[in-house]
């Protein structure tokens, strides 16, 4: 599992240089999301057998937010060049599936940026 995300991270980092600022935010926030969660996970191995304290249930919380990032990103870069481990193809601009493709991987960053503030209140920082 760990080592699907990781490839996922790695394709959509090789295709998002030519994007523009929505997928790019969205890609360095699942990054630097990894990089969080790793690091906290790894502060709090209590976490890691089952603990149910705050700071657990959000950090498990956290994987599912960002887990859902990815597939938002997926979702709104899908397309032949994108499904092909090519660059991003979001829907055109101005179409119904933008507008639906866009509103969802904003909210997903929102629950991302959310879940990140949970973290962090309960782990006392």
């Amino acid at each position: 599992m760990r080592r699907s995300i990781a490839v996922t991270i790695l394709v959509l980092g090789l295709v998002v240089a030519g994007c523009t600022p929505l997928e790019r935010s969205a890609y360095n926030a699942a990054v630097a999301g990894k990089a969080f969660l790793d690091k906290e996970k790894a502060a709090h191995s209590e976490c890691a057998s089952g603990g149910t304290s705050t700071l657990c249930s959000a950090l498990s919380r956290g994987t599912a937010v960002k887990d859902s990032l990815l597939d938002a990103i997926a979702v709104y870069c899908a397309g032949p060049t994108f499904d092909a481990g090519g660059a991003c193809n979001p829907p055109a601009k101005g179409t119904p599936a933008a507008t639906q493709a866009t509103a969802k991987l904003q909210a997903a960053m929102a629950s991302w940026n959310q879940v990140v503030t949970d973290i962090k209140a309960a782990g006392g920082k």
